[in-house]
């Protein structure tokens, strides 16, 4: 399926891209069969390792660890606890350092499908979906279901926000917005939940990073960084201007210094990004603009 290109998405843009869950959930169950991961018949449910210790009177002897009862001379069993069912929350970044793209789309609109393929995949795995929008006019909350109503609604939202986003109508200061977005998932997620934060991850404050990162000690949290390729290294030597919601701006991409500087603040942004989320134990993975999203999936 084509990636979604543009400014701007519309509901029936993110809804189309049901067409393409069906073969993700197809990929995954073969990957499952030849790994030999345990699934019980409950929905989104299977069995967690949680401890090895002394062997009891109606203990299965078939969860006896012979290794460790050998090493200490005493029978030991391994303990398991049903998976709980996590329902999923993904978060929505639309605001206006979203609104930038020079090649294929917009990172807005990237993240609207990275949003609606896990959206749409996570229905098909039968587990309950929902999500939190933030954008320039505040944020909206999807309460996690298992229905593809759940899925539209939280789409809409993503819609309504995307299309919000205007040239000359970014006024509020991101800071803000990412610390309103985070009281939502507090009341939203307060644990158990598995959170999705799809960003750029511009101006967000320590304090909120921090406050994020807080939400991975009691649900499972993973970041989807989004990026345009010119975020990352300047254009080739030239005289360029660049239009921002309030004025225009040239710069002269010649020089190599100039060329190094920028590089390198993108570089220190990102590795702050990635050591906050490798200290807290955070899955992160970073899309450019450009990039095909065909086989995206929750275990991607």
């Amino acid at each position: 399926m084509a990636q979604l290109t543009g400014a701007y998405v519309s509901i029936n843009d993110l809804v189309r891209l049901t067409a393409a869950y069906g073969k993700v959930r197809k990929k995954k169950r073969r990957a499952r069969k030849l790994t030999g991961d345990r699934f019980s018949r409950q929905r989104g449910r299977g069995v967690d390792f949680e401890e090895v210790r002394l062997y009891q009177p109606g203990d299965d002897v078939r969860n006896i660890d012979w290794n460790v009862t050998a090493r200490k001379n005493e029978p030991h069993t391994k303990v398991f606890t049903e998976e709980r069912e996590k329902p999923t929350l993904v978060v929505v970044d639309q605001t206006s350092t979203m609104f930038f793209g020079s090649k294929v789309r917009l990172k807005s609109v990237a993240a609207a499908e990275i949003a609606a393929r896990l959206a749409w995949v996570t229905l098909a795995e039968h587990d309950r979906v929902g999500g939190v929008v933030f954008g320039e006019d505040g944020t909206m909350t999807t309460k996690p279901l298992r229905n593809s109503r759940s899925v539209v609604k939280l789409l809409r939202d993503v819609v309504t926000a995307n299309q919000a986003l205007r040239v000359n109508n970014l006024q509020q200061e991101k800071e803000k917005l990412w610390e309103n977005m985070i009281t939502h998932l507090q009341c939203a997620a307060p644990h158990h939940h598995r959170i999705i934060v799809i960003s750029d991850f511009k101006n967000i404050s320590q304090n909120a990073i921090q406050e994020l990162m807080h939400r991975g000690r009691h649900n499972e949290l993973q970041v989807f960084h989004v990026y345009d390729e010119l975020e990352t290294n300047l254009p080739p030597s030239n005289q360029y201007s660049v239009t921002s919601a309030s004025n225009t701006i040239e710069f002269d991409s010649t020089g190599n210094t100039t060329k190094r500087e920028y590089s390198r603040r993108y570089e220190v942004r990102m590795e702050r990004l990635k050591t906050f989320c490798v200290q807290n134990l955070v899955a992160f993975e970073s899309i450019s603009t450009t990039e095909n999203l065909d086989f995206l999936s929750l275990e991607r």
